[in-house]
């Protein structure tokens, strides 16, 4: 198969079906209607596919099973705002919707390849990223390219959508280098991981359900409200993500376990077990794989994983609380909804 049927047929409706069997998705599934949301993400994803075997060049075998992969949330995110203040949807309302659901999914991508460029990461959802299979130029080019047409996507919903989605590109940038500058540093604070996490992860969550909102013409008070909405689930997903990095086994995350450690990333579970265990330090200076795997026996066994589950379950709890501020622009079931669609993200074991 040629690549620019491959990346096609990779990201359009061919997974959806396994989609739906996630938790968040049933969730949403249960107001929207499992019909209603299938086609709805298939529209997103067969938007993707069309942008992504336009250019076979840049977008190669390679890169589209990464452009394939993924729980596709942020996507979920614009459609369930949206369904919880209008459904059923009118077309536009939908079709705008689902022209949202491409343009947060599109930002996402780039910022993966682009990461994996950084990282130099190996693997990419269970598979050799693109940085690996297809050499930094071609990645980088090809996040560049998913990135421009994002863009673009986003401006063909209007000047403000355009504007809010270069905005957060520019937060996922300022979250990454503030990262980036906390690399194996033993003394970062927690200050420092929220800062760079608000970024990377929250800000477009915010967004997703910032242009969900806008999709169907909420009133700003509203708009806003869903934002932070969405911003503190953010915050909430990344901790879990987190916890996850240091708790779960590599078949189940499609990543080595302590893969972060490995990385210099220390993340709120590390920076907590370091304040418990001064000897961790030592550990982490290291930096070999055998210190790592050390490392994340001893983050184990502190109270660090109970602080990053608190922490997790207050910013899903935040989130929920900022529901009120749009309740009556949205219908009972759809706080409803949205507010287990919070719960279970922190719940997930995955």
């Amino acid at each position: 198969m040629s690549a620019a049927l491959n990346a096609r047929s990779t990201v359009d409706g061919t997974n959806v079906a396994a989609l739906m069997t996630s938790a968040p998705h049933r969730i949403v599934a249960n107001l929207a209607g499992p019909a209603v949301l299938a086609a709805d993400l298939a529209g997103c994803l067969g938007r993707i596919g069309t942008i992504a075997s336009a250019e076979p060049l840049i977008v190669s075998d390679v890169v589209a099973g990464v452009v394939g992969g993924g729980k596709r949330l942020r996507p979920l995110l614009v459609l369930a705002t949206a369904y919880a203040a209008a459904a059923p949807l009118d077309p536009r309302a939908r079709d705008r919707a689902v022209q949202a659901g491409a343009v947060v999914e599109l930002l996402h991508l780039a910022s993966l390849v682009h990461d994996d460029v950084m990282d130099e990461s190996a693997t990419r959802h269970g598979v050799d990223s693109v940085n690996i299979r297809e050499g930094n130029i071609r990645a980088v080019l090809a996040g560049d390219y998913l990135l421009a047409q994002g863009l673009l996507a986003g401006s063909s919903l209007g000047a403000e959508e355009g504007a809010v989605a270069a905005r957060t590109f520019s937060r996922l940038c300022e979250g990454q280098a503030r990262e980036s500058a906390a690399l194996f540093d033993v003394d970062r604070t927690e200050e420092s991981y929220l800062e760079a996490i608000s970024g990377k992860t929250a800000a477009l969550l915010a967004t997703a359900c910032r242009l969900g909102a806008m999709a169907v013409g909420l009133p700003a008070d509203a708009v806003e409200a869903l934002a932070a909405y969405g911003h503190h689930m953010g915050l909430a997903f990344q901790l879990v993500d987190d916890l996850l990095d240091v708790t779960s086994s590599a078949e189940a995350l499609g990543k080595p376990a302590g893969h972060d450690i490995v990385e210099g990333v220390y993340t709120l579970p590390v920076v907590h077990a370091l304040r418990e265990r001064p000897g961790l330090r030592e550990l982490l200076r290291r930096g070999d794989r055998a210190a790592a795997a050390v490392a994340v026996r001893v983050v184990r066994e502190t109270g660090g994983l109970d602080v990053t589950r608190r922490a997790a379950e207050a910013h899903s709890a935040q989130a929920i609380d900022a529901l009120s501020a749009a309740a009556e622009h949205l219908s009972p079931a759809g706080r409803t909804m949205l507010a287990e669609l919070a719960d279970v993200l922190v719940e997930r074991r995955h």
